[in-house]
């Protein structure tokens, strides 16, 4: 007696299957590989760009959103980055100097009041100053 022999491979996106067959046997051997995909729900969400990173907003399950990811600075990292402009004011509690800091302006402040040790009690930089008061403050030293 004789056989025809075939065999038959097909895959889709979730299942390879191999059929063979013969006038003198059949056999079928299947491969699942993964469900279709399901419904959207519960995932990541939408949008983000490049450089952001997904992160929790609160303890809520699943309650994601797309940030910037937080860069964390030292003292020296800042400092030693700055150029300083050559404009420096006195107000009553020290001495802010203009600096250039990767594109931008940026104030440093040195206190006048010593420690014990003899070095100022702050010395920081910060983001804004408008001729008597800084506000957001970027690092402080110490």
């Amino acid at each position: 007696m004789s056989c025809n022999n075939n065999i038959k491979v097909s895959s889709n996106s979730c299942k390879t299957e191999l059929k063979v067959s013969s006038d003198c046997s059949n056999a079928n051997l299947t491969v699942a590989c993964g469900g279709a995909q399901g419904p959207a729900g519960v995932g990541v969400p939408e949008g983000g760009t490049a450089g952001q990173v997904l992160a929790k907003v609160d303890s809520t399950n699943y309650n994601t959103e797309w940030r910037d990811e937080e860069v964390s600075l030292s003292w020296i990292d800042v400092a030693g980055d700055v150029e300083y402009t050559g404009v420096d004011i006195n107000i009553a509690s020290g001495e802010v100097s203009e600096c250039d800091y990767k594109g931008g302006t940026i104030y440093r402040f040195i206190n006048s009041t010593n420690n014990v040790n003899g070095y100022s009690i702050e010395d920081s930089f910060y983001n804004d100053f408008d001729g008597t008061n800084l506000s957001n403050l970027i690092i402080t030293r110490g």
